[in-house]
């Protein structure tokens, strides 16, 4: 006899997560006639997939057995089930705010992308509590600072947990929502004002940043740091214990190097939240106060400061004041941001630059050729294989958590390996420097770090007293 309750009720749960049956088969490791066969009630998942099942789709093992939601009080996950549906539909409702009801489609294509991936983890849930802080961070003029890697996320973007836009570089107008895109700009901070048919002023947006080159902590549930103004710190606390109390969340306050953080754990996964306090965000308070200039309003694309960049005038400036990386400014010379956030990559990069990226720049290559992050690894790959008409990412994929892990730097590049890239059509050179790299920071860090390294440049060039009094002490 068939069991229609449960085929119905999983039938429910993939819609609700958009996925057809081949997609929740390849996510599972089943086939799509499996999935098919559970819906028409034919037959039922072994007890080894059930787990599997109650990941991907956001419920539990008891909830998928007796083909009900769980209310809260019996200790289920409704609670997150019913957040992620809210904050799911938030985010969508504010990418048709920015780009419009019928949004270009690379925009649109990004964000299905996204969602499918994104479905079965916790990880927009604590966005959405991040999005939340920040908000409140603005009303009371104290700072907030996420993971650098978020801003691979443009789910994460339109949700306002960050403020990188990861799509590729392009021109958009605030009032008509117009996009144009660029093809020839490496960033969207090195774009040329533009005024758009409407008559107002264009913005240049995006990064090129790729959502592959971060899946591994998608797959994973990775933990996070947030860290705040230690004036929002108690407000934060209390708001993050508020946010998860229906939730199958676990809060537990410590007290860490003589600070005081707030860990939150999901018990069903490995996703780990850390709130804790940062005096050096304070003092960008203070900056904010005493130039009477936001932070986040900070006009910091201009010639004089990619100048100052350049000059390798960055003494205060963090990530850029210690004397190799002013060697390397020197060396660069950057000319505009793009290369600097390449530069900056190719520094913290662990066998990046000391005999390997500057031995390539002095003979010749540009910096943007060179792999200062994991991205650069992907997307050389992706675009060697699509000009030979391979449309998959598997071995761009793999190149890259292979190079970003330090693999070929520890036991060398085997000779099956050196054939792969030869056939991929990557260069020899490109190969050779793979092979020196023991780690790569995602390419969202270092536009998140020079973002903030423009903002207090600027400051510097226009209120030197205020910044030296504030950032001296």
């Amino acid at each position: 006899m068939r069991d229609y309750s449960f085929g119905n009720f999983l039938h429910e749960l993939r819609m609700r997560r958009g996925l057809t049956q081949f997609q929740l088969g390849m996510l599972i490791g089943v086939s799509d006639k499996a999935v098919s066969k559970w819906e028409n009630g034919s037959a039922k998942p072994q007890s080894g997939v059930l787990s599997k099942l109650g990941q991907v789709l956001g419920v539990s093992v008891d909830e998928l057995l007796s083909c009900k939601y769980h209310t809260p009080d019996q200790g289920g996950t409704k609670g997150v089930f019913a957040m992620k549906k809210q904050i799911w539909s938030k985010a969508l409702s504010n990418l048709r705010e920015k780009y419009g009801e019928a949004p270009p489609f690379p925009v649109w294509s990004r964000y299905l992308t996204e969602q499918a991936e994104l479905q079965s983890g916790d990880m927009i849930v604590y966005w959405e509590l991040v999005a939340r802080l920040s908000a409140e961070a603005k009303k009371q003029k104290e700072r907030i600072n996420v993971p650098g890697g978020t801003g691979a996320f443009f789910t994460a973007y339109l949700l306002g947990a960050s403020g990188v836009n990861p799509l590729q570089p392009h021109y958009y107008c605030p009032v008509c929502r117009k996009t144009e895109w660029v093809d020839a700009a490496s960033d969207g901070w090195d774009l040329p004002p533009r005024s758009c048919i409407c008559g107002e002023m264009m913005q240049g947006e995006g990064h090129g940043i790729p959502f592959e080159t971060y899946r591994h902590v998608v797959q994973r549930n990775t933990s996070f740091d947030i860290s705040v103004s230690p004036a929002l710190f108690p407000f934060a606390k209390a708001f993050a214990v508020d946010y998860f109390k229906d939730c199958d969340f676990r809060t537990e306050a410590r007290a860490v190097d003589g600070a005081e953080t707030l860990k939150v754990k999901n018990e069903g996964s490995a996703c780990i939240f850390t709130l804790c306090a940062d005096e050096s965000l304070a003092r960008i308070s203070l900056l904010e106060q005493a130039t009477g200039v936001s932070f986040d309003e900070a006009p910091f694309c201009g010639r004089e400061v990619i100048e100052a960049f350049r000059c390798s005038e960055t003494d205060g400036i963090p990530d850029f004041q210690a004397e190799f990386i002013k060697k390397m400014l020197k060396t660069v010379s950057p000319k505009i941001f793009s290369e600097l956030v390449q530069l900056l990559g190719l520094a913290h990069g662990t066998g990046t630059w000391r005999d390997n990226g500057e031995i390539l720049f002095r003979q010749g290559h540009p910096i943007g050729e060179l792999v200062a992050y994991r991205d650069d690894v992907f997307l050389a790959a992706r675009k060697k294989l699509s000009e030979r008409g391979i449309c998959d990412t598997g071995y761009a994929y793999r190149l890259m958590e292979d190079t970003r892990r330090g693999r070929y730097a520890k036991s060398g590049i085997p000779d099956a390996e050196r054939k792969l890239m030869q056939e991929c059509g990557l260069a020899d050179w490109f190969a050779e420097s793979v092979g020196k790299i023991g780690y790569l920071f995602p390419k969202a860090f270092g536009v998140s770090r020079v973002e903030t390294a423009g903002k207090l440049m600027w400051y510097k060039l226009h209120f030197p007293k205020e910044f030296h009094t504030v950032m001296d002490k």
